[in-house]
């Protein structure tokens, strides 16, 4: 948030120069996120997608950062388990949380495999194999029509830095999906041929679901600290 009589602005121009700075700190902070790539991974889009210019008055402007998965790594978070918001919340399209017959909660989470994460965490020939399973298609009513599933042994285990070992290794029961829609082939207007795994969350196991947690990036502080540069820039 910034004060603009801070900068000395006329009453006349500030509406106007309001917008402009607006947009620039929005560029400036999507720039920075750009450079920050490697530690957004896969994020990166949506978290540029999130900084959203939110006021531009004649005395202040306000710039956010939207989206949960963004400001959580933007604001980082100290370990914990994850089951407390993924058997509390459920987002729009997920998966439904279930019940046990004496009533605890559970709920399959959905893991989509790229062709570069199959061959980093398969054996030799595991994506040769995954590129012939039987594919699994829709259904009526939205059901899949499951086709074969890859066995286990074909990848490693995932270990945590808690030193947790995975019930099942990273690939297995692992679905070819052909034909079906999902959130980003839907985006791109089509459907796409991909690879998804699905895990089962529940408190079966104490040790199991345990986020180790991850440090703030801080992005919009480097924003902050190079602010006066950005209105600079900016012809303010």
């Amino acid at each position: 948030m910034i004060d603009l009589r801070e900068y000395g602005l006329d009453e006349d121009n500030r509406q106007a120069r309001a917008k402009r700075l607006a947009v620039a700190i929005a560029a400036a902070w999507k720039a920075t996120a750009h450079e920050a790539g490697d530690q957004l991974g896969s994020v990166l889009r949506d978290y540029k997608r999130g900084v959203v210019i939110t006021q531009a008055t004649s005395n202040m402007v306000i710039v956010t950062l939207q989206g949960i998965v963004p400001n959580l790594l933007e604001q980082g978070q100290p370990p914990h388990d994850m089951r407390d918001y993924l058997l509390r919340t459920v987002r729009v399209g997920a998966s439904p949380i279930r019940r046990t017959k004496d009533g605890r909660p559970y709920r399959f989470i959905m893991f989509r495999r790229k062709v570069a994460e199959i061959r980093r965490m398969g054996m030799k020939g595991a994506y040769d194999e995954a590129k012939s399973l039987e594919a699994t298609m829709s259904g009526s009513e939205g059901r899949l029509l499951y086709g074969s599933r890859m066995p286990s042994g074909r990848a490693k285990h995932y270990i945590s830095r808690g030193g947790v070992r995975s019930v099942s290794d990273a690939l297995s029961g692992m679905v070819k999906l052909v034909g079906v829609t999902t959130a980003e082939g839907a985006q791109r207007g089509g459907t796409n041929t991909t690879y998804a795994t699905w895990r089962t969350v529940s408190y079966k196991r104490p040790e199991a679901w345990q986020h180790s947690g991850r440090p703030a990036l801080n992005l919009a502080h480097q924003v902050i600290d190079n602010i006066n540069q950005i209105a600079e820039d900016a012809g303010l």
